[in-house]
């Protein structure tokens, strides 16, 4: 797939582009930059998906990205990150959960998808009949 980017494209629009042609994996924007097989804080992370990709980055000039299933996480986040100025992780879903996918930047968007498969049946939520909160 190509995804293109452009300075009044919308978080949203690009993430819905990307989670479209790689299922069970999504991109998520933060407002400062990360090294390799490091997460980024939650305090970078930006809310707002109507935020257009020129407020993230002012200098922002429209391109794009091919992405294939070959691509490895981190060099996908540093075309991003070196090309648009932009600040992301890609994160995958494990059951019900998004994680992000900082300790395996070296997959491929395949493997990613794989490990997607592989959690759909394992995290089952536990409903514990006792809320502990309020107690004294």
């Amino acid at each position: 797939m190509d995804l293109h980017i452009a300075p009044d494209k919308t978080i949203s629009a690009l993430q819905i582009e990307f989670t479209e042609a790689f299922e069970g994996l999504k991109i998520v924007f933060f407002s400062k930059p990360h090294a390799e097989h490091r997460g980024s804080a939650a305090k970078f992370l930006i809310q707002d998906r109507n935020m257009l990709l020129s407020q993230l980055s002012p200098k922002l000039k429209a391109g794009t990205i091919p992405i294939g299933s070959d691509t490895v996480v981190w060099d996908l986040e540093q075309v991003f990150e070196t090309e648009y100025n932009l600040h992301v992780q890609l994160f995958r879903k494990s059951g019900r959960t998004w994680l992000e996918t900082s300790l395996t930047d070296n997959l491929t968007l395949a493997e990613q998808q794989v490990k997607v498969k592989a959690s759909e049946n394992i995290h089952q939520e536990f409903v514990d009949p006792m809320d502990y909160r309020d107690q004294e």
